[in-house]
């Protein structure tokens, strides 16, 4: 009895085909949620600049010294996160934190959940991202 090898080509070809895919969605997947961090890390930087902006302006035209309002810097921070989310499509962006530990350097962290393929909320899997950056306000010479 002769052994017959036809059809597995096509179950190699199969097989080989399914391994490209994965990796293609793979690659897809980790290139989207890094696109996703370096947008929440730009609006980060963004808010943080808002938030430096947002200083003690009759403090500093009494004494000329240039201080951080806790108050204003928060609504400036979310002012601004408000704005920035919606240019850069980072709809679930929140603010974490946003202070001010020496009164001349703003402080902000910024988080959000994002699905972990193309925005596709039904597929599950999703990955928290997060990003801080800071600005210092100085005051004009």
């Amino acid at each position: 009895m002769r052994r017959d090898d036809e059809g597995s080509a096509t179950v190699l070809t199969i097989g080989l085909l399914a391994v490209l895919v994965a990796a293609l969605l793979t690659v897809a997947a980790v290139t989207h949620l890094q696109l996703e961090r370096s947008r929440l890390a730009h609006a980060a930087d963004e808010v943080a600049l808002a938030a430096a902006d947002a200083i003690d302006m009759d403090g500093y035209y009494r004494t000329g010294a240039v201080r951080l309002s806790g108050s204003e810097l928060e609504a400036a921070a979310r002012d601004q996160l408000a704005a920035s989310a919606r240019r850069q499509g980072l709809d679930g962006a929140v603010l974490v934190a946003a202070s001010s530990s020496d009164g001349t350097t703003a402080e902000v962290t910024l988080a959000m959940r994002a699905p972990v393929l193309f925005g596709a909320e039904w597929l599950p899997g999703r990955v928290d991202l997060s990003a801080y950056a800071s600005a210092r306000a100085v005051g004009e010479p």
